[in-house]
């Protein structure tokens, strides 16, 4: 490559590998040290030298640096300091900080408010000895109704409360909360006390709190004219953010592919930059002019929106797609968002992992690169100019982002096309008078409330038709998650096809010169076809992070599904379901399950259970001994349920596939009023060849007792250990007869029950039984073909403290 030519496809292999070096440190855990710094400096060195002798090898030597580079910034960036707060977790601590921005105030499902601060700590009292301490802290507190924090960004805040290390749920497809929070510079949280929250007002923070004040003044305008749901609504329009938006609303939007309207995206600078560039043809402006509009505009709703990260991006991101198709510069703007991805990831190393850093930068390319090339092919078609650009918009976005897409949500918007045509044109108007709105209510109250009024109008329409677009036949399809591999031959075969038509003829006639080595290919791929058909058909059995609570996968060798227990929620607050479990069956192609089997009715083994069964197909509910109302309760089910709920029958077995499943203990055991407890708790073995698992649900030792001395078949290869590795289960006795090789908790981060106990660990460990856990291991999966058996513990990549 000669110096200073292909400067394109020179800094996307940069940015590859730099990228390629920040996957290395994460997922491979190595950690650069003194040697990786030496390493980088070895290749700028090297890389220095090569370029001031005009060799035609410098470019490796600079792909080398940036991949040095990339495993160098991130180790550095995932290694807190040792004053960090994060460090005090588990103690109770009085910290002292900053408020960095204005308080968020939320509700739960179950009707309770409470609000979260942010703020960057300055110092910590533990035990009488107050130390100076750094990081990004949430601290959470109740407020009652109509209560209104008075609490204004820069103000100190005390709190005292035990500190936590964020934890989210750890499987394949899941957000890395931890992650994420970390990509935002909050390492910790803490939930006030009984003292709740001290707040001193201070000094200064003009201009901060100008910018709250005028997020505020909009909102308090929507809310004077319109119902607090629409306001939540049109206020996410404006600024982004889902808190107060009809659970429905949200879900319609996200079928109709539709959501990111919800969040401050590149489509809403776009939007911007496009009423301000037809204002300016409008006005007949210079262009010189109508660049400075369209620029200041930017920068000013990007202040409005808080000039938090995501929005920054998408400035940066949606104005440069605009400016380059609009100007049709798109080669220039590609090396210029190649260029601004470089630097934002060296900057801050962490954005390669953050969803949003990921969807906003895809969706950039494919707007610069694949738009104009759809849009070209569709115009040739006899497409009219309107539908051929919103099509190839709407198309590109997705095409680009396909693989994230997939990875995340295994789900692609049919309907997109059709929202982006009939409903997002309204929602785009909707943004401006909404922005336009807040302006006028300065002056204008009366008239800013017209308009506002106006918007809450639309947005009735909107949602009645967004949940016709949702509702239509094939709205969404499932897509397989795509891994390193299959991603990395798609975009290679977009970019294939994104090269000029010479080019591709040229590489596509050289392959067909290739004749042996397409032979060649050719019969690795039959060999490996076949290696893989002559496998044994193996059995693969999920134990799924839904924190405290139990939901184990079962997948049989000709991929039929079933479910034992499905985790859930204490308070109602997060639905494990429909968040976690759905997902996850997503995840692996699981579209329907032929049972569920619980163990028994509590929250945390069967409230997952009824999202399951209002979104996807499941054959029979096969329950304990509660009854069926107990049932209905905790799954929230419907007088009829959606689903046959038949009580489990002790003896009783089912087979598939060859995975049988045994129903060993079904105890009856109800108290005065009806009612059971963990006393009620089945007993289910799974098997498959010589290879068997012992799902115990909350089992008691009292239980265990009469198990044993019915002369059940307990002994297996793995234990789901008892009630999440209590005291009240897993006896001596018990653990002996089940003699299993693995034992495996389903237990939450820190949670308040102290599981699993100390004494119970200890047990297993003086057993020689190999232990699992869910909340430090996340997902744990074991493959077997009925004779062998492997495991693999899903990671969602721990950080460095």
């Amino acid at each position: 490559m000669e110096t200073g030519q292909q400067q394109q496809p020179f800094l996307a292999g940069c940015l590859v590998m730099l990228c390629a070096g920040m996957a290395l440190a994460k997922f491979c855990g190595w950690q650069a040290g003194s040697w990786g710094m030496a390493a980088l400096l070895a290749a700028a060195g090297a890389s220095g030298i090569l370029i001031w002798r005009s060799s035609r090898w410098s470019w490796l030597a600079l792909l080398l640096a940036a991949f040095l580079l990339g495993w160098v910034r991130f180790d550095a960036a995932r290694t807190l300091p040792e004053n960090d707060i994060v460090h005090l977790a588990g103690q109770e601590v009085k910290v002292t900080g900053t408020l960095r921005e204005e308080p968020r105030v939320t509700e739960d499902l179950t009707g309770q408010r409470k609000v979260r601060y942010a703020l960057d700590v300055s110092k910590a009292r533990l035990a009488g000895d107050e130390q100076i301490r750094s990081g990004g802290l949430y601290v959470y507190a109740r407020v009652a109704e109509g209560e209104v924090p008075a609490a204004q960004v820069g103000d100190r805040l005390t709190a005292v409360g035990k500190i936590k290390a964020p934890h989210g749920y750890r499987n394949p497809g899941q957000l890395d909360t931890r992650g994420l929070l970390r990509a935002q510079g909050i390492t910790a949280s803490l939930a006030a006390g009984k003292r709740g929250v001290t707040i001193e007002p201070q000094a200064g923070y003009a201009f901060a709190r100008w910018i709250t004040g005028v997020r505020e003044h909009y909102r308090a305008a929507m809310s004077a004219v319109m119902p607090r749901e629409d306001a939540a609504a049109i206020f996410a329009l404006l600024f982004g953010g889902y808190e107060g938006i009809r659970p429905e609303l949200l879900e319609d939007f996200t079928t109709a592919g539709i959501v990111h309207i919800l969040s401050v995206s590149g489509s809403h600078i776009s939007l911007l930059a496009a009423v301000m560039a037809w204002l300016g043809t409008l006005f007949r402006l210079p262009r010189q002019a109508t660049a400075v509009l369209v620029i200041g505009v930017i920068i000013i709703y990007s202040i409005l929106a808080g000039c938090v990260p995501p929005v920054i991006r998408s400035a940066i991101m949606g104005g440069l797609a605009f400016l380059a198709l609009s100007l049709e510069r798109e080669k220039a703007a590609g090396r210029i968002l190649v260029l601004t991805g470089l630097v934002m990831l060296v900057v801050s190393p962490l954005l390669l992992f953050h969803i949003s850093f990921q969807l906003s930068f895809l969706a950039t390319a494919g707007l610069l690169y694949l738009a104009p090339a759809i849009r070209g092919w569709l115009l040739q078609r006899g497409w009219p100019e309107f539908l051929a650009g919103s099509f190839a918009i709407t198309i590109a976005a997705q095409a680009a982002a396909l693989p994230i897409l997939a990875w995340y949500f295994n789900q692609l918007s049919l309907a997109a096309l059709l929202a982006n045509l009939l409903v997002v044109p309204i929602l785009e108007w909707m943004i401006v008078a909404a922005l336009l709105a807040g302006l006028v209510a300065f002056f204008l109250p009366l008239a800013g409330k017209l308009v506002f009024a106006g918007d809450s109008l639309l947005l009735g329409a909107v949602a009645e038709l967004t949940r016709g677009i949702a509702h239509l036949p094939a709205s969404q399809v499932w897509v397989p998650s795509l891994g390193a591999f299959w991603s990395g031959l798609y975009y290679s075969g977009l970019v294939f096809c994104l090269l000029p038509l010479e080019l591709r003829q040229r590489w596509q006639a050289a392959l067909l010169r290739q004749k042996q080595l397409l032979v060649v290919l050719l019969a690795a791929v039959c060999l490996l076809a076949g290696w893989r058909y002559m496998q044994p058909a193996e059995m693969t059995v999920h134990f799924i992070d839904v924190g405290q609570g139990d939901a184990c996968l079962v997948i049989t060798p000709g991929h039929h599904a079933f479910m034992i227990d499905t985790g859930g929620t204490r308070d109602g607050a997060f639905d494990v379901g429909a968040r976690v479990d759905i997902p996850y069956l997503w995840h692996y192609g699981v579209r329907k399950l032929d049972y569920i089997f619980l163990t028994h009715a509590h929250e945390d083994h069967a409230a997952g259970a009824g999202a399951i069964v209002r979104k996807l197909p499941v054959g029979k509910v096969v329950t304990a001994s509660e009854g069926a109302a107990a049932y209905r309760r905790s799954l929230q089910l419907p007088a009829v349920p959606p689903v046959t709920l038949a009580e489990a029958e002790e003896g009783a077995s089912f087979c598939i596939d060859g995975v049988k499943l045994e129903v060993i203990f079904a105890p009856k055991q109800l108290d005065a009023k009806g009612r059971a407890g963990n006393e009620a708790s089945n007993v289910y073995r799974v098997s498959y060849g010589k290879a068997s698992f012992l799902f115990t649900g909350d089992l008691v030792t009292e239980n265990e007792t009469k198990l044993l001395a019915q002369g059940k078949k307990v002994r297996s290869t793995v234990l789901k250990v008892g009630h999440h590795g209590s005291d009240t289960s897993t006896s001596e006795a018990f653990l002996q007869a089940v003699a299993p090789k693995w034992g495996v908790f389903c237990v939450g981060a820190d949670n308040s029950f102290g599981h699993p106990r100390p004494e119970v660990v200890k047990r297993l460990e003086t057993a020689g039984v190999t232990i699992y856990r869910t909340d430090k291991d996340g997902a744990v999966v074991f493959h077997t073909d009925g004779e062998k058996m492997r495991v693999e513990a899903y990671g969602a990549g721990e950080f460095a403290e």
